[in-house]
């Protein structure tokens, strides 16, 4: 993907694995709250990922999830129903960045960092099956 959109996307695929990969480092160091903030910022580079295709792109987490409610609800075209899943742990991570005394669980940070690895899988297909696609001969 050497084009500018592809490089975008490149990179917003490459910020949500980071964020993945630390929030599984964070479970590993029982910091559970942290891992679940990971988690979240996870599929939220994810999610911005598929509304490069739209031409929509924020820095803004509201803008985002009223992108994805719009392009993305109901599902269809996947088993995960990617605008339930961001928006619990979009609930989940202002709980516990609003309350210092919510500790988050091992099991629900887990539930959390799954659930974003799954989005990123799921995303991840769609832009190779988006590639394919566009470099197929016509004919």
């Amino acid at each position: 993907m050497e084009t500018p959109l592809g490089k975008k996307i490149e990179f917003r695929l490459q910020q949500s694995e980071e964020k993945l990969k630390l929030s599984f480092l964070m479970i590993k160091k029982g910091r559970y709250n942290d891992s679940i903030i990971f988690s979240y910022l996870s599929l939220f580079y994810s999610v911005r990922v598929l509304l490069i295709r739209h031409d929509e792109d924020s820095d803004d987490y509201g803008r985002i999830h009223d992108l994805m409610e719009k392009y993305y609800q109901p599902s269809g075209w996947t088993n995960l129903n990617i605008v339930e899943i961001i928006k619990e742990t979009r609930e989940f991570k202002d709980l516990v960045e609003s309350d210092t005394g919510i500790k988050a669980t091992r099991n629900q940070a887990e539930k959390f960092n799954r659930n974003a690895s799954d989005v990123l899988g799921e995303v991840r297909k769609q832009v190779q099956l988006l590639s394919e696609t566009q470099t197929e001969p016509s004919g």
